[in-house]
């Protein structure tokens, strides 16, 4: 579905298969493999529009995709978990869609909790953010006083 929905795209053919997985992995002893394979399926194209969208409309700068990959497809697998784990859809059943879905938002509400606790903290004391000049020479060599690309590296 990656591959469909990223027109090709090699970041999007290596990464739908890794957002699949972790969609799949809230109920992988739960779900028939059909269900697996439609869940992992809209995890794929769905980590594609996200990231997409992250980072050309909402201009956030994720180049590796963290939010949209185990962010987003990790909260779609725990809700679909409570819909393809269920006796109906060839799932093993035991499985509530509603405790799914409350666990699912616990865990995200826990998450930005901690984030802004955690960013707050380190804005205060440390911030957050390189200085002008820091940013446009990169972080690599404002902080680690290393060239991003090693020919441009005079040590070697």
């Amino acid at each position: 579905v990656a591959l469909w929905v990223g027109k090709n795209d090699p970041g999007f053919v290596h990464n739908g298969p890794l957002a699949g997985l972790v969609a799949v992995c809230a109920g992988s002893d739960l779900m028939h493999p059909v269900g697996a394979l439609i869940v992992g399926g809209v995890a794929g194209g769905l980590f594609v529009w996200m990231f997409t969208i992250t980072q050309n409309r909402l201009k956030i700068d994720d180049v590796l995709g963290v939010w949209p990959l185990h962010g987003l497809c990790g909260a779609w697998g725990g809700i679909a978990a409570g819909i393809f784990g269920s006796k109906a859809l060839g799932g093993v059943g035991g499985v509530s869609f509603l405790s799914q879905l409350i666990g699912t938002l616990l865990g995200i509400g826990i998450a930005v909790v901690g984030a802004f606790v955690i960013y707050g903290v380190l804005k205060k004391t440390v911030g957050l953010r390189l200085d002008t000049e820091e940013e446009f020479n990169g972080a690599d060599l404002s902080i680690h006083k290393i060239s991003a690309t090693p020919e441009r590296e005079s040590g070697w």
